[in-house]
């Protein structure tokens, strides 16, 4: 029991809330699109957790869509990396309040020591943060942080809101001005995250 206990207190829980928005579908270098190297970003993070973590996946557009529910990942990679790689762009803004709190709702019954939310959005086409605020303020009595990874620019019309999200979230925050850093900075991200555990 006690060494049950410990292993809980040393796994890490994270929620990856994906931008899946029209500006998602438009082709990169090498025949691919936007939405191919999130995609690769997110499996890069699965990658780095162990069996022992949790892990779970939302695509979001308008609404939020469970692609991978939060669960131990326990022998199951290549299956999640499977449908993390079929997400498609649907067309669309990424509405940010939905992504926060599907994203928070599907930690709450999970019982790691680290619980975390990556959320990667399009820094010049979030919309809808609604009462954000308030929402990361509960999320930081329940000691689940918040990181967020931007596809664009510092200069770019959200930028400041991606920006707030992750100061008052507790956590990083990024910007790729080209979507072939995408899997690099996921796969950054946990690693500090890693560290931290």
């Amino acid at each position: 029991m006690e060494l049950r206990r410990e292993h809980r207190k040393l796994s890490g829980a994270v929620i990856v809330a994906m931008d899946r928005s029209g500006s998602m579908s438009i082709p990169v270098p090498g025949g691919r699109l936007k939405m191919d190297l999130a995609n690769e970003g997110a499996v890069s993070v699965l990658e780095l957790l162990s069996d022992n973590d949790y892990y779970g996946v939302l695509a979001v557009d308008s609404q939020a869509h469970k692609i991978i529910e939060a669960g131990q990942i326990s022998g199951r990679k290549s299956e999640m990396a499977s449908k993390i790689r079929s997400i498609k762009s649907m067309g669309g803004g990424i509405f940010i309040y939905e992504a926060l709190h599907h994203a928070a709702s599907m930690l709450t019954d999970v019982t790691a020591g680290t619980r975390h939310i990556i959320l990667f959005a399009d820094a010049a086409d979030s919309e809808e943060p609604g009462e954000y605020k308030k929402l990361l303020g509960k999320l930081n009595d329940a000691g689940i942080t918040v990181s967020v990874i931007g596809l664009g620019t510092e200069k770019d019309v959200d930028a400041n809101l991606l920006k707030e999200i992750a100061f008052l979230g507790k956590g990083n925050i990024y910007f790729a001005n080209s979507a072939m850093e995408l899997p690099q900075l996921f796969a950054r991200e946990t690693l500090t995250l890693m560290r931290g555990t």
